[in-house]
């Protein structure tokens, strides 16, 4: 073991170190790990060595963004400590890395103008291409590089020009959530909307009343609620905010699971029997939404799906094919305790 230098066998040091110890610069033992640029075999042979004897690992991530940015891909999420977004984040990251490419991932807290900054931050980065999952629909084009738009369509998407959608079929998941409170006996059944996802939740609004008319439930347009951010927070207050005015709601309808998760803490502090005195179901089929005590009523969305489509497309795209499609996933009852 050299002088001065911990034992690092299980370690891995840095590049610097490695040069130190074969005798040479830190560009040439970076030239011999990338096999790029010139270097004598007398040269390759000592830094190897020192590799192979410290049991030095790359930095995978760190040698793609600096040798092939084309390889990498900005993922741009809403909300990241919503499982519903991190699941599909996480799934998009392991199928790119599966076929050798590098997901950068970009939590924008909801908000338009991080949206637009990450957009041109990752395009002058120059990487190969974007998946934008449950942005903004009122975002612009993402041009001169290719893009997938997941869960939420942007309005200027259409099949053909030059992007490529992925989401579900929301009137369906609409109609499926408010039939099921319908079929357990349900007539006063509110409905929880996310006010910014106008086109997505205009889609399961419309399900919604197609089914109470399809049962002969008159519409009421006192028991459709909005909030502007979907989180368990949000849940709660409108619940309580809704259970206050003095109305007759039996049966309720979020939008996410986590609105409706939400809601059920409202429901213990205040007593309230659910699915006896209320019924209620959620959208998404998170992980959570099985564990909360009620287990969650829910309809799914195939998030993982959503992941696997969106990075073999991405990648389809970054290597000049043109899948510029949309995809519409059914959604999927999920029975569970709170109807």
């Amino acid at each position: 073991m050299s002088k001065g230098l911990p034992d690092m066998k299980n370690e891995n040091i840095s590049i610097k170190e490695i040069a130190r110890l074969a005798g040479t610069s830190v560009a040439t033992v970076s030239r011999v790990i990338n096999q790029n640029g010139r270097f004598s075999k007398e040269t390759e042979k000592r830094v190897r060595e020192v590799i192979e004897k410290y049991n030095y690992r790359p930095n995978e991530l760190a040698r793609s963004l600096r040798v092939d940015k084309a390889q990498v891909v900005g993922v741009i999420v809403p909300d990241i400590t919503n499982e519903f977004f991190s699941y599909i984040a996480r799934k998009i990251e392991v199928d790119l890395l599966k076929q050798g490419y590098m997901a950068v991932i970009c939590d924008t807290n909801e908000s338009l103008e991080m949206e637009k900054q990450y957009i041109e931050t990752l395009k002058a980065m120059r990487i190969g291409g974007i998946i934008y999952v449950s942005g903004d629909q009122k975002i612009e084009p993402i041009k001169d590089i290719p893009a997938v738009y997941v869960d939420r369509k942007p309005e200027f998407v259409e099949e053909g020009q030059g992007s490529c959608f992925i989401g579900c079929d929301n009137y369906q998941g609409g109609y499926l959530a408010a039939e099921r409170l319908i079929k357990a006996g349900r007539k006063c059944i509110a409905v929880v909307l996310h006010a910014k996802t106008i086109a997505t939740q205009d889609k399961r609004l419309n399900g919604y009343r197609q089914a109470l008319h399809d049962y002969g439930i008159p519409y009421a347009e006192e028991l459709v609620y909005k909030v502007e951010h979907v989180g368990m927070e949000q849940g709660y207050q409108i619940t309580k905010r809704m259970l206050e005015s003095a109305n007759q709601t039996d049966g309720i309808f979020y939008s996410s699971d986590i609105l409706a998760i939400g809601a059920l803490q409202y429901f213990h502090e205040e007593n309230i029997k659910i699915p006896e005195e209320i019924s209620i179901i959620g959208i998404d089929d998170i992980p959570l939404s099985a564990r909360v005590v009620p287990a969650l009523t829910t309809v799914k969305q195939d998030y993982l799906k959503f992941g696997s489509l969106a990075a073999n497309a991405i990648i389809k795209m970054m290597k000049g094919d043109q899948e510029k499609r949309t995809y519409i996933l059914s959604m999927e009852l999920i029975e569970r305790e709170t109807v």
